[in-house]
């Protein structure tokens, strides 16, 4: 699958799990974003932080 078509069914994945009665994905993004607000850290640093580890864990995706 190329990147682009990839992408896209990310996204409409994505969609489909945000317009569900379940609230487990929502949630789950919620999280993400309080993970990554500036704090004793910033966001930036946090971020990379996470790229370091996903590129040693050979984790792209």
């Amino acid at each position: 699958m190329h990147i682009h078509e990839r992408n896209r069914e990310k996204k409409r994945l994505g969609t489909l799990m945000l317009k569900s009665p379940m609230k487990v994905y929502a949630a789950f993004g919620e999280l993400g974003k309080k993970v990554y607000a500036d704090g004793a850290l910033s966001k930036k640093h946090k971020e990379l932080t996470a790229l370091a580890v996903a590129v040693s864990q050979n984790c792209f995706d």
